[in-house]
């Protein structure tokens, strides 16, 4: 006997309203501390963030983060098992309190005493059939059972708090499940490069990184707009296994990501590396160059030595602001000396003449992994569907018969307006 009620306890336990009221504050108060403090830094980063000799609200130190997982709150295990017992309590209430409730309200409610039920009028007992067949054009399931009578329509309409839980239930399953065994990566990778996934910004606790496949940035190049501003920068992009066998090649560009079973790769960024020239039609070498950011625009420098005498030697300073092709070449005195463009020989000594060959550039890439997103998508359709749903009016109506009379009442649980006037108008279209 003990067996058999302790889990009905348990259930109603968890279906307690108040208790999902207090989880769902503490997860709210848990998303707000990982939204101030930030997440998935490094170790270095909090020390010199929250010093131990200047404890933020006198406690909040960076020992303090690091032993209650505050740097990474949402893949911690204390707020997974307050995700946990939310879902738990939602999956009770719909087993202790909505199921139930749905299972009643399809079972044939007959009264005997009418008048309480709300709205009511009385018709002759002549047009009872008549009565039942107009319910049955505005989409009512009717019952019978000797003088008593009963219709309901709208019941779809009571299934909105089930999807909701579950939608609900889904978002918790499939975040938690995109936290623990998800990744996201950043690669910068130069054009020609082949690579894996190696410098990991955030992973998950059970996350496998995928060592069977490569990825090979074919090439890569901008577009500009008549403006000569940035419109578009592309990256050409092959998807290798172990023997490098292309599997897979894509174009992909801002907004449109190389995906590949649970992988995404997006187009993030960019940067030029070197610039390769050669020096009297010499072999190719390269000048090193250093990116830097200006009031929102980059630029890259870089320097070059040429022979001025058999004594003696000059530095020029190279600078290029877009891949357009355009190359300022600057004195020691920092004058402008010369603008080229890539492809084209530059005398800069009488003894030397340089021909600039191509940017050396490499892309920036966001590699994405979340095992859960396909659940998370599920969640949403599920919440858009009980959206729908709770527009539907459940409406009931009893009939009670005698020898010259049908009593008839009937409610609704929203649009009581708008039941009362359908129940007027069956009432008038079943006596015409």
């Amino acid at each position: 006997m003990i067996q058999k009620i302790y889990p009905d306890r348990l259930l109603k336990k968890l279906a307690n309203l108040q208790l999902a009221i207090a989880l769902l504050f503490t997860i709210g108060i848990i998303v707000a501390i990982g939204t101030i403090i930030e997440q998935d830094q490094s170790q270095t980063f909090y020390q010199n963030n929250y010093p131990e000799n200047q404890p933020i609200f006198g406690f909040l130190t960076w020992k303090i983060l690091l032993l209650f997982n505050l740097d990474h709150v949402y893949t911690s295990y204390w707020f997974i098992g307050f995700l946990f017992l939310f879902g738990l309590s939602l999956f009770s209430c719909t087993l202790s309190v909505q199921l139930p409730v749905l299972r009643r309200l399809r079972r044939w409610t007959f009264y005997t005493n009418v008048k309480t039920k709300g709205i009511e009028n009385v018709l002759p007992v002549r047009v009872t059939n008549n009565l039942m067949y107009q319910l049955h054009l505005s989409n009512y399931t009717t019952f019978r059972q000797g003088p008593k009578n009963y219709a309901y329509s709208g019941l779809l309409g009571r299934f909105g708090p089930i999807v909701v839980h579950a939608s609900i239930i889904f978002l918790l399953l499939g975040s938690t499940v995109g936290a623990v065994g998800g990744y996201m990566a950043q690669e910068v990778v130069p054009r020609g490069e082949v690579f894996h996934t190696q410098n990991l910004i955030k992973v998950g606790s059970f996350t496998r990184i995928p060592q069977e496949i490569s990825w090979r940035v074919n090439d890569f190049w901008i577009t500009y707009t008549e403006e000569f501003k940035t419109n578009q920068f592309y990256s050409d992009l092959s998807l290798l296994d172990n023997s490098g066998n292309e599997l897979k090649r894509k174009t992909i560009f801002v907004n449109e990501p190389f995906v590949y079973n649970e992988v995404t790769l997006y187009q993030t960024d960019w940067d030029v590396a070197g610039l390769k020239f050669t020096k009297n039609n010499t072999k190719p070498t390269q000048i090193s160059l250093k990116k830097i950011t200006k009031t929102g625009q980059k630029f890259w420098f870089g320097s070059i030595t040429t022979q001025i005498s058999n004594l003696g030697s000059q530095t020029f300073s190279i600078l290029i602001n877009d891949l357009r092709g355009n190359i300022y070449i600057y004195d020691s005195k920092g004058l402008l000396f010369q603008e080229c463009q890539i492809g084209q020989t530059v005398s800069l000594t009488p003894f030397e003449n340089i021909r600039f060959i191509e940017f050396l550039t490499s892309t920036g890439l966001q590699i994405k992994v979340d095992p859960g997103i396909r659940t998370v998508y599920l969640s949403f359709f599920l919440l858009m569907v009980s959206t729908y749903a709770s527009f539907i009016t459940y409406s009931q109506i009893w009939g009670t018969e005698t020898q010259s009379v049908i009593n008839i009442a009937g409610n609704s649980n929203r649009a009581v307006l708008f039941f009362q006037s359908e129940f007027r108008r069956l009432l008038n279209q079943s006596i015409s």
